[in-house]
């Protein structure tokens, strides 16, 4: 109710404006009867012309009207100046989002100031004006003054009805006019110059003014134009959302002098929320929560219309949304976003005052459709980027984005001095599913148990698919806080029973093992190893579902088999997955095994096994080079791993190894021996992780163990 009366008060006097001046300016129609009627057809005609054109300045549209009212004062023309000037005002009904009451209104206020610039004229120099000289200067400029003010005092008092009246915004369009004034009194001056030596020929002296209005329109579109091509072109290669929102509404406000715009996107949850607000101090008036299409609004339904709106008073308008009693924005210009048929939002410029956007800038759909296009492709890639993360059959992240984000927090937590926390995870005993159940129950374990790290990793962690049947957590926390949650998880999981296809799995364990920076590692690499140890020798190896800190304890037995004094499976598993989340996709592989190596423990003892095997480790690491990883695969099986190489490189690789444990003789107390070698090789040209590289090793070792495949290669080892 109290916000009727305002609203109420601002109708009625519109009205008495419209009313009072209107019927002044109808009332010297009888005057037309001794006027020269040409003259003042002509004039008429360049009026609504010239009203047509509004120059657009950069703090608002000015229009270069008063220069025919001006001629007709200085020309003691009263009545027509002011029937040209409520003519004038009717022009914009031509064009949109003009109503009736702001019409009538804008004629009447027209009218008046041209009356008291002819009264303040008429009181400093006889009219009609005979010369041209400085007194007579003077006196026009100064009752230019005059219907400035009056005009502006109109404007104004229904501003302060309207309860948005502003002072920046007055001496904003102040100056705008008085740059309008310096362009529209010479001109006058020419007129009423021409009109003393041929009344024919006066008007015409107003059509340069045309063509300046056209040409400093041209000009200000082609610069908007060229403004917009600009920073459209710069954001054709940016994907970054809020970015390109931030921008579009930057660029949006300065197109329509809005005092704040807001670029409003649909989200995945189909929801309108503001993408980007500009300027930001104006946040705090939007919900970044959004609001579902269920709840209506003006934006919802502009967005389906296609077309843009313009809501002159949001008062008035009973599909606008806002919150508080009173809203803190008075009028609206809603430019939906589309593109290749579908709607990806609106460009919504507001303004504290009401009908601000009575001239709307003509490139703001082109503008709203190009942004709606560059919204549209970053939301692609950021959808393939998420899928680029994403491991397909968990749901979780996958250990490309871990890495990147390890190495981010890392140094965060370095710069902030706040503790960041790996967790390495790995399923116990998880072949067992996959034999025994097949691999889509495998995978059906992998998503609950990722579902239990990912809401023990919420809200600031990360949980990610390591790879196999392994996971890691990153874990903003100290270590002790790290190994609670690491025991939550342990305990969930514990307690996790999987339904699949009739059958009820349980039992389900996992071994974590965790490491801290700074406490443990101030290298994003290192914590990582160094997780991966605690789980691999603190929790699987002793004993599995259990919950391993690192300790120094676990590095050497991380890095060296303590018998072949190569590395260890485990530490090539970690390599690999390193140089795989740098990119690396090619690996070549050889697979050895000693023919008939029981027999030797047979006929020998293990300790004599034991000692070949410690031989053949040694003459295997005297071959290699630093990039060609060998390790203990298991039993008397041995693996190396090559990245980047070609079919010929991996045949001589295999070659030089096979012939250099062939040929070595090894001493075992007082026998001499030598042994045959089983060899598989295989270059990989798109292993797409750790998990699938160790998948085709075993499947390689299976076929090495084919009798058919081996029986080439076996050859009873023999005394020298």
């Amino acid at each position: 109710m109290a916000e009727g009366i305002p609203l109420k008060r601002q109708t009625v006097y519109s009205l008495m404006v419209g009313i009072f001046g209107c019927g002044m300016a109808l009332f010297g129609i009888p005057e037309l009867r001794s006027a020269n009627i040409w003259f003042f057809i002509a004039m008429l005609v360049l009026a609504c012309l010239v009203e047509a054109l509004p120059v657009p300045l950069r703090l608002g549209s000015a229009s270069l009207t008063p220069a025919v009212l001006f001629s007709y004062v200085t020309l003691n023309g009263r009545e027509e100046a002011m029937l040209c000037a409520m003519a004038a005002a009717f022009v914009p009904a031509l064009r949109r989002h003009w109503d009736l009451e702001t019409l009538f209104f804008n004629a009447g206020q027209y009218a008046l100031s041209t009356l008291a610039m002819w009264w303040f004229l008429h009181r400093l120099v006889s009219l009609p004006l005979t010369r041209i000289d400085a007194l007579a200067v003077g006196a026009l400029v100064l009752s230019a003054a005059v219907f400035l003010v009056i005009n502006h005092a109109f404007v104004q008092v229904i501003q302060w009805l309207r309860g948005a009246f502003l002072g920046s915004a007055v001496w904003a369009a102040l100056l705008t006019d008085l740059i309008n004034l310096a362009l529209c009194i010479p001109f006058s001056l020419l007129v009423v110059m021409l009109y003393s030596t041929s009344a024919w020929l006066a008007p015409i002296m107003v059509l340069p003014l045309l063509m300046l209005a056209y040409m400093l329109r041209s000009h200000r579109q082609a610069m908007d134009l060229q403004e917009i091509h600009e920073s459209l072109a710069n954001l054709a290669t940016e994907f970054d959302m809020r970015h390109i929102a931030l921008e579009a509404a930057h660029l949006a406000r300065r197109m329509t002098l809005a005092d704040c715009v807001a670029v409003f996107v649909i989200d995945g949850r189909g929801c309108l929320v503001p993408a980007a607000v500009y300027p930001r101090a104006y946040e705090a008036e939007f919900s970044m929560e959004g609001w579902p299409e269920s709840e209506g609004g003006v934006i919802w339904k502009t967005i389906h219309q296609r077309d843009h709106v313009i809501v002159p008073d949001v008062r008035k308008d009973s599909r606008v949304r806002y919150f508080g009693e009173i809203p803190t924005f008075l009028s609206m210009a809603i430019f939906p976003m589309h593109a290749h048929q579908k709607a990806h939002g609106a460009i919504v410029c507001y303004a504290r005052r009401p009908k601000a956007f009575n001239h709307i800038h003509e490139y703001m759909d082109a503008l709203a459709n190009q942004v709606s296009v560059l919204l549209e492709n970053a939301k692609l890639y950021q959808e393939l980027q998420d899928r680029s993360f994403r491991d397909e059959a968990t749901g979780l992240l996958n250990y490309r984005y871990f890495y990147e984000e390890l190495s981010r927090r890392v140094q965060a937590s370095l710069r902030e001095n706040r503790p960041v926390s790996v967790l390495i995870v790995d399923v116990d005993f998880f072949k067992r599913f996959n034999d025994t159940y097949g691999h889509l129950a495998g995978d059906v374990v992998l998503r609950e148990v990722g579902r239990i790290l990912e809401r023990h990793a919420a809200p600031d962690g990360i949980a990610a698919r390591y790879g196999g049947e392994e996971f890691a957590i990153l874990l903003w926390a100290s270590a002790h806080e790290a190994y609670e949650r690491a025991e939550a998880i342990r305990q969930d999981v514990s307690k996790l029973a999987v339904d699949f296809e009739g059958y009820h799995l349980q039992g389900i364990t996992v071994s974590i093992g965790m490491a801290t920076c700074p406490d443990h590692s101030e290298s994003d690499r290192d914590l990582l190893v160094k997780a991966d140890s605690a789980m691999y020798w603190g929790a699987k190896q002793r004993g599995r579902n259990r919950t391993a800190m690192y300790a120094p304890e676990f590095d050497t037995q991380l890095f060296v088999d303590p018998l072949t004094s190569l590395y260890t499976h485990h530490f090539v598993n970690i390599r690999v997955r390193d140089e795989m989340a740098h990119g690396t996709t090619c690996w070549g592989v050889i697979c050895l095994d000693l023919v008939r190596f029981s027999e030797i423990n047979a006929s020998y003892g293990f300790e004599a096994g034991d000692e070949v095997l410690r031989q053949a480790g040694v003459v295997i690491r005297q071959v290699l080079r630093h990039s060609e990883l060998a390790c203990r695969y298991g039993g008397d099986e041995m693996l190396i791993v090559i990245p980047n190489v070609t079919e010929l490189e991996l045949a001589g690789i295999c070659r030089r190894v096979t012939q250099v444990i062939e040929q070595h003789t090894f001493h075992v107390g007082e026998h001499a021996l030598s042994v045959r070698v089983a060899c598989g090789r295989e270059v990989y040209d798109d292993v797409q992780d750790g998990a699938d590289l160790f998948n085709r090793i075993e499947e390689l070792f299976a076929r090495l163990h084919d009798p058919l495949y081996k029986r080439e290669f076996e050859s009873p080892s023999h005394t020298v």
